[in-house]
């Protein structure tokens, strides 16, 4: 019994361990870019509340992420309040 459970333990992690990922998937769409950058917000913002961010890191991550979406959108000539504050 205890050779078939340790087989099993070693074919889960062995299925379970990441194999080649030396590809980087990203999209060439301002747009989309702009999405995962609020995704990556929300993120953030869920991290610092259930307190696993300090605030001075959890700040300094949102001002690149904030000022970084506003440059893109400024890219695509977009008029966006959240970018003049």
């Amino acid at each position: 019994m205890k050779k078939l459970l340790t087989i099993a333990s070693a074919a889960l992690v062995i299925s379970c361990t990441p194999k080649g990922y030396t590809t980087i998937h990203y999209s060439k769409r301002i747009s989309k870019c702009i999405e995962n950058l609020e995704t990556m917000e929300g993120w953030l913002q869920e991290d610092y509340e259930n307190g696993d961010i300090p605030h001075h890191i959890a700040q300094n991550y949102m001002y690149i992420l904030v000022n970084t979406k506003c440059g893109l959108k400024k890219k695509i000539k977009a008029n966006d309040d959240d970018c003049t504050k």
